[in-house]
């Protein structure tokens, strides 16, 4: 007797492995933007490949994640589909076996785009599962050119199904991480050039509904993602006057700074047995009349970022404030590859004030804000880029 023929029972007596070539069920129904059913071609299941694999000081294996196309789903004349795996393939055979996957169980399933943009759904299955319907967002972004910026506008996703309401973030990506995001409904959908620097000159809009399915046995989370094409900017960035400049800590300096390289990698702040430290020192490169500093990517344990100047490092001066600070995304922006972005970083951006002297040296710290009504001081964890813009000292 066929082990398929026993899943009832597996099942009653909270599970057992399937045969490697027992069939799982993938269902669902694809839309066109309109709500009609999908007759634009088949739809592509991929999966997370390992990419730049390699152990570190501690053997431990480390990698990129890729999606990269793994098979093909076709649909009938009303969108609806039924696509068979094998248990082998989503490890519901519990055989151990060599995988260039980052997850056996994990998969998006694509409508074809040829514009830039993305629709997908982002789940996990080792099991039977009928997916919520797969529909295109038209989203029609346009700019609005306002003072000193431009404010993003597009239309809304459709209601369809039982998908939740999405959410929605505007997102500036640079070649090696993310330069800026937005949560809309917890800051504007409005860009300054310094947000671009000269990392990217392009935008995107990506809605992100994350949502659930349960049976009585078994169950469904996923996440329904859709990305606007890519939209260019009509912003003039530049490069900031902290680009290059030294960094260090109250401890010691770092040899080459990695939080003004003009890079977007994700970076410890601390050094040695300085692991949360409570300020951070740029050295520039010539004096500035500063005018605004952007953070990229800050994990911390504080709730205000401060701002100082010094000519000569020993007296500082205020030059400002950045807002009171959300204790990280709840609800963070999908990424295929979950390394390259931290629910808890933030994006910071102050206006500097408009008397601000001349400086040649900047200190960054944080404070904490208790419930009683006092403050304490902040540490910084982790950090991408500090971005100092303003205009040359040097008469």
């Amino acid at each position: 007797m066929r082990l398929s023929r026993l899943l009832p029972l597996c099942l009653a007596l909270s599970g057992c492995a399937l045969e490697p070539d027992d069939p799982i069920y993938l269902s669902g129904t694809a839309l066109e933007a309109d709500g009609s059913p999908w007759h634009s071609g088949p739809l592509t299941l991929m999966r997370p490949r390992k990419v730049d694999v390699h152990v570190n000081e501690y053997n431990q294996e480390l990698y990129a994640t890729r999606f990269e196309p793994w098979a093909e789903v076709t649909t009938d004349a009303d969108g609806l589909f039924l696509h068979r795996v094998n248990a082998r393939d989503v490890g519901a055979d519990f055989v151990t076996r060599p995988s260039p996957w980052t997850s056996d169980t994990l998969f998006q399933l694509h409508l074809p785009r040829a514009d830039g943009g993305r629709d997908f759904l982002s789940f996990d299955f080792a099991s039977d599962v009928d997916l919520p319907p797969l529909r295109p967002w038209d989203s029609s972004v346009h700019t609005v050119d306002e003072a000193g910026g431009v404010r993003l506008s597009w239309e809304p996703m459709s209601p369809t199904a039982d998908i939740p309401e999405p959410q929605y973030f505007v997102l500036l990506r640079g070649e090696d991480g993310p330069a800026w995001q937005v949560h809309v409904g917890e800051g504007e959908p409005w860009l300054r050039p310094e947000m671009l620097e000269d990392f990217t000159r392009e935008a995107r809009v990506q809605a992100v509904a994350r949502g659930s399915r349960i049976w009585f046995r078994t169950s469904l989370y996923y996440d329904a993602v859709s990305e606007s094409p890519p939209v260019p900017l009509s912003l003039a960035p530049g490069v900031p006057a902290s680009r290059g400049a030294a960094c260090s800590l109250k401890s010691r300096a770092f040899t080459t700074c990695p939080f003004t390289d003009g890079k977007l990698a994700l970076t410890q702040v601390g050094i040695g047995d300085d692991v949360l430290p409570k300020e951070l020192f740029l050295t520039l490169k010539e004096p500035v009349r500063p005018r605004r500093l952007i953070l990229r990517g800050l994990e911390a344990f504080g709730d205000v970022l401060h701002v100082e100047g010094s000519v000569d490092g020993k007296t500082w001066l205020p030059l400002g404030n950045g807002p009171l600070l959300p204790h990280g995304f709840s609800h963070p922006p999908y990424a295929d590859d979950p390394a390259e972005l931290s629910d808890q970083e933030q994006y910071v951006d102050v206006t500097l004030s408009a008397e601000a002297p001349v400086v040649s040296r900047i200190r960054l710290f944080m404070d904490s804000r208790y419930t009683d009504g006092s403050s304490g001081p902040g540490q910084f964890s982790r950090l991408r880029e500090v971005s100092l813009f303003g205009a040359s000292g040097i008469d």
